[in-house]
């Protein structure tokens, strides 16, 4: 495996995988490494959206910070997406797919691949460089935000794809694998992927076999010439094979390959930061992915993050992806069984009555007030247990953490917007007191550092 790698043994693992880039890149030098501008002036909307939505739950919360603070990460998002509109090369990757018109506002489903709704996530993802923009070359943001953008449609395409596909176990993991590996892989060549990738899709699928092609040959891209995306591929890796099975497993909550009891079973085994995590909760984790967004980032910060700061990211974000998972199977418990799938939201509050079913066709879970409270109660405990990590362990200048943490239920449940906005609020009071203890916190470590700053110019 070293050697397939370009690496011998004897090497260390972290440092050793520059040498062979230059000798593997054949097949896309060329390869358009910009995005569309209608999509990015697309996904500019859905974040300005999303934002003034998130500014209008302070008329409601006392998040013990200013709106403005808000707006202002929001406002920052869309002008680093704007900028994208300025491409550096003639070629560009258009992310929509042909059947798509281009009037789509807010969310259309397409057969293979729900463009409008992963493009809003996206939106999303891209806020996560709030963390990073600072410390960051404005060239090499212009490509981290270019790279997660690439990314997360490539993980809506796939998710959708074997959620609306054929697959067993084996087949999605397969196609995973083949997909997110090659994203990183620096002995990369367009030619093997294709036709991989070819015998990897079901036959009806075959539509988006060039859009798959363009993003991942764009975005290896640009991970390769990333200043310590090297470094860090190990733990890309590592993400990456905990999401392949995350997702491989998915197949067991669907109908025909409906397997709860085995579901169960191999997650019950998952490894998790807490001992008290129930097995849909262990799971959660491996569905989601998002830390992954931040090792993009962090490849192409000016300096190599510490070990330390690494670590302490990984394991807020372990619980970030659990609400992240969670507050998306909540949204879509109906939707999902009208595709013949048991999600997890349902699992947690009606395991007893599905555990065994071999087929959800004609189940009617008739979910009640009190289901959605304790299954709000129960991620928002999740929610609160990342945000305290990152008060405790990670610098925060700018309250990145607490503006994450509204933004995270606003785009997730951004469904619900103007048809259940009782079901959000009820969700951003339970989280409320958390986002409040992180802002007094923060405001009291700037009162030590001025009071520190006034004696040490005396």
């Amino acid at each position: 495996m070293f050697h397939r790698l370009g690496i011998s043994p004897n090497n260390d693992p972290r440092t050793a995988l520059r040498g062979r880039l230059q000798r593997n890149r054949r097949g896309h030098k060329l390869v358009a490494v910009d995005i569309e501008t209608e999509d990015l002036e697309l996904l500019a909307r859905f974040v300005s959206k999303l934002g003034g939505y998130a500014e209008g739950l302070f008329d409601y919360y006392d998040f013990r910070f200013p709106k403005t603070v808000l707006r202002g990460h929001i406002d920052s998002v869309r002008a680093d997406l704007l900028q994208l509109r300025q491409p550096i090369h003639e070629a560009a990757v258009s992310l929509r797919p042909p059947t798509i018109g281009k009037d789509v506002v807010w969310e259309e489903a397409e057969q293979n691949w729900n463009y409008g709704q992963t493009l809003r996530s996206a939106g999303g993802i891209t806020m996560i460089s709030q963390n990073y923009r600072d410390r960051m070359t404005p060239e090499n943001l212009r490509r981290a935000m270019t790279a997660k953008v690439l990314h997360h449609c490539q993980a809506g395409l796939l998710d959708d794809l074997i959620d609306t596909g054929r697959y067993s176990f084996i087949e999605a993991k397969d196609l995973y694998h083949h997909c997110l590996t090659s994203l990183i892989d620096p002995g990369f060549e367009i030619n093997a992927f294709r036709k991989e990738l070819a015998l990897s899709l079901n036959q009806e699928q075959l539509s988006v076999f060039d859009l798959m092609t363009n993003i991942t040959a764009a975005f290896n891209q640009l991970y390769q010439a990333s200043p310590h995306g090297n470094d860090l591929f190990y733990e890309m890796e590592r993400i990456n094979d905990r999401h392949v099975l995350g997702q491989a497993l998915t197949m067991f909550q669907k109908h025909p390959n409906i397997d709860l009891p085995k579901l169960k079973r191999v997650a019950m085994g998952l490894s998790a930061m807490d001992s008290d995590l129930r097995w849909t909760e262990r799971l959660s984790p491996y569905l989601s992915g998002v830390p992954y967004y931040n090792l993009i980032d962090m490849s192409f910060l000016d300096e190599l993050p510490s070990r330390q700061e690494i670590d302490a990211m990984l394991h807020t974000w372990f619980y970030y992806d659990l609400v992240i998972t969670m507050l998306n199977h909540i949204v879509g418990v109906h939707k999902d069984l009208r595709s013949g799938i048991v999600n997890l939201a349902l699992l947690s509050v009606r395991e007893s009555e599905v555990l065994n079913l071999t087929s959800p066709q004609g189940y009617n879970p008739s979910l009640t007030v009190r289901d959605y409270e304790d299954l709000f109660a129960r991620t928002a405990e999740f929610s609160n247990r990342a945000l305290r990590i990152a008060v405790a362990e990670l610098e925060d200048e700018k309250l990145f953490y607490p503006f994450i943490t509204i933004m995270i239920p606003v785009v997730l449940m951004a469904d619900w917007i103007g048809n259940r906005d009782d079901m959000i609020h009820q969700y951003l009071a339970t989280i409320a007191p958390s986002v409040r203890e992180a802002a007094e916190a923060h405001a009291v470590a700037e009162s030590r550092v001025s009071v520190s700053e006034v004696q040490t110019s005396r």
